[in-house]
């Protein structure tokens, strides 16, 4: 018995570490940051590129949007690299006043097309924006980049759910402002870099030619991360300047994506503790060591309840503390949810909230099964907008 006892404890702590690091952060999302105001503003110049694998649905109608952007016409280029698109859509996409690149890889990757695009680019470039295809964003995106990176090397704009037409969609998009609360805004507030997302990125464009070519995993981001906390590059976040990112409307499509996310996270895992060099270690660098840790999030939750309702029937004191954590974890991420996301949507879709852990959960295991297939192949996302977001123009 004293050693089930001794279990329960270790595992408690281990689990309230994690649960405890969330809440940090969610409470410092609550500060309010002072930006430095830049001297010396310039218009700089930019490359918006989007590496589009197979993404004929949704591409012309974001290269598009970004064209409509309120900036200099002549400070920024629009670069589409078109990666097994039908004919049909390159031929569309030409007609717009963009930059068409038509590789062939024979093993894609998105990465693959944005070092192409850079290689293509050469000079002349002060920042890069990277955008996935189904990507939209408001007509002042640039203008308002452009006044907060005027000395950065990274920034991740705010990426937020630009459809909300099924129950799957809202809490995807409820899912990933819960991250831009903890991961991003909180962080910043604390003076840690904000984890990257994979778009809505914008980088130095002589620091992301010069790392970009060394990525070769499909979680490119995270090996950025991973170069960025080794330089001690701090990765600013902006709150205020969105990017609408289509969300998955359909239970095996999220399953998929949990999939392909928890394999990045373990894959990045694995690279960081890889790379450590004691020399070089930074708060960032322990940070995203922490963050990555393959714990994932609804674990954090589940097994506080299992073990609270098991040490129910035998022991209520040590129960205790585990309803304790459960709610201290619910409270965490109650909490990381904005205002703006606890709509009538919202409340009418808690009842479906036990179906959706169903779905992360069996994401989860596919991820595992990945890793033992030894599976890094790309996989994009399908699409399927029924309903927008009608704000971008």
């Amino acid at each position: 018995m004293k050693l089930l006892i001794y279990l329960d404890v270790a595992l408690f702590t281990f689990i309230a570490f994690f649960i405890g690091y969330d809440l940090f952060f969610t409470l410092t999302s609550f500060f309010t940051r002072k930006r430095r105001k830049p001297h010396n503003k310039r218009f700089l110049k930019f490359a918006i590129v989007f590496a589009a694998y197979k993404e004929d649905d949704v591409i012309v109608d974001s290269v598009e949007h970004i064209l409509r952007q309120d900036y200099p016409k002549d400070k920024y280029r629009v670069i589409v690299v078109s990666d097994h698109m039908r004919e049909e859509t390159n031929q569309a996409l030409a007609k717009l006043p963009i930059e068409l690149l038509t590789p062939d890889f024979e093993r894609s990757m998105k990465h693959k097309s944005i070092t192409y695009a850079l290689e293509y680019l050469k000079e002349g470039i002060d920042k890069v924006v990277i955008l996935d295809a189904d990507n939209l964003t408001d007509t002042d995106f640039l203008t308002r980049v452009n006044d907060i990176t005027q000395g950065n090397v990274a920034l991740q704009a705010h990426r937020t759910l630009k459809n909300d037409n099924t129950p799957i969609a809202v809490w995807d998009g409820i899912s990933e402002e819960i991250n831009n609360t903890i991961f991003r805004k909180g962080r910043v507030n604390a003076g840690l870099s904000s984890s990257l997302i994979g778009s809505g990125m914008v980088f130095d464009f002589g620091w992301l030619k010069s790392r970009m070519p060394r990525c070769g995993t499909f979680a490119e981001d995270k090996e950025l991360e991973i170069y960025l906390a080794t330089e001690n590059i701090f990765v600013d976040y902006a709150e205020d300047i969105l990017v609408y990112d289509e969300k998955t409307s359909r239970q095996e499509v999220m399953a998929r994506q949990r999939s392909r996310w928890f394999h990045a996270q373990l894959l990045a895992f694995s690279l960081i503790i890889r790379h450590l060099d004691l020399h070089a270690v930074n708060w960032n660098y322990i940070d995203k060591a922490i963050q990555w840790f393959p714990f994932p999030r609804i674990l954090k939750l589940i097994i506080p309840l299992i073990l609270a309702l098991t040490w129910g029937f035998t022991s209520l004191p040590i129960a205790l503390k585990w309803y304790g954590l459960i709610l201290a974890g619910t409270l965490t991420y109650t909490l990381a949810i904005p205002r703006k996301m606890r709509t009538r949507k919202f409340y009418m879709n808690l009842p479906r909230l036990p179906f959706l852990f169903l779905i992360l959960i069996k994401g989860y295991i596919a991820s595992l099964r990945r890793v033992k297939e030894k599976d890094t192949s790309f996989q994009s996302t399908p699409h399927g907008i029924t309903t927008k977001k009608e704000k971008h123009g």
